[in-house]
């Protein structure tokens, strides 16, 4: 009996062994709740400063110019920019002259991308100043000729048959809105060589005023800040 005994309870001892086995396994990994869920991501929002020094090609004055500026602002989250930017003629001179600047906005794809396509707009003001040469009489009713000689005080000799050309300057303030699309091509974290075309309208002008308007392509270098 002592025999029998002996060996029933060792035998029950280690059925339950083997029955708590899986318990135990299931205590140290316990299912979750709601079905498989994956790692939690935290991404931080990359945004900050962006210089932008451009050059233009352009259509200014029936001639073709060049303009130099820059924007400047903010660009949040890589892909909304809002600054300002302003533009000047590089052949700036006392008889032509073209600056204008105002609000920069711009939506683009996120700029950390190897290539990136955006579009932006200025819409601000500026000044031109263009020189046109107006024929002229060279005397009125009053004058009169004899002998080639006019009958001025100062007894100028003159040809009544010669006109008088005379460059006249005409400068006006205005108002400007310049849309433009633009790619760009990452060349390191911080900067970025940008291609644009766009087109300037200026209004606001009068006569004397014309050829103002026109289309314009960009080069540009973006310097992104260091929250980028």
């Amino acid at each position: 009996m002592d025999t029998l005994s002996t060996l029933s309870t060792r035998s029950l001892v280690f059925a339950l062994g083997i029955a708590l086995v899986p318990l135990a396994a299931s205590a140290q990994n316990p299912p979750a709740s709601g079905g498989t869920q994956g790692p939690m991501v935290v991404e931080r929002v990359k945004s900050g400063f962006l210089v932008e020094p451009e050059v233009k090609v352009t259509n200014f004055d029936h001639r073709t110019s060049e303009l130099v500026g820059a924007d400047a602002g903010w660009l949040a989250d890589q892909t909304f920019f809002i600054g300002g930017g302003g533009y000047w003629l590089t052949d700036w001179s006392r008889d032509r002259q073209l600056a204008y600047g105002g609000l920069v906005l711009g939506v683009t794809t996120p700029a950390d991308n190897p290539f990136s396509v955006g579009v932006k707009a200025l819409i601000g003001g500026g000044r031109a100043r263009v020189t046109r040469n107006f024929v002229f009489e060279p005397f009125d009713d009053d004058v009169s000729f004899q002998n080639g000689r006019s009958n001025v005080s100062n007894n100028a000799i003159v040809n009544p048959a010669l006109p008088i050309v005379a460059p006249i300057r005409f400068q006006e303030d205005f108002v400007v809105f310049e849309p433009q699309i633009n790619v760009g091509f990452k060349m390191s974290k911080h900067l970025r060589i940008t291609a644009g075309a766009g087109y300037r309208w200026l209004g606001n002008r009068h006569d004397g005023l014309d050829g103002l308007n026109g289309p314009t392509g960009t080069l540009g270098l973006q310097i992104l800040g260091s929250g980028h």
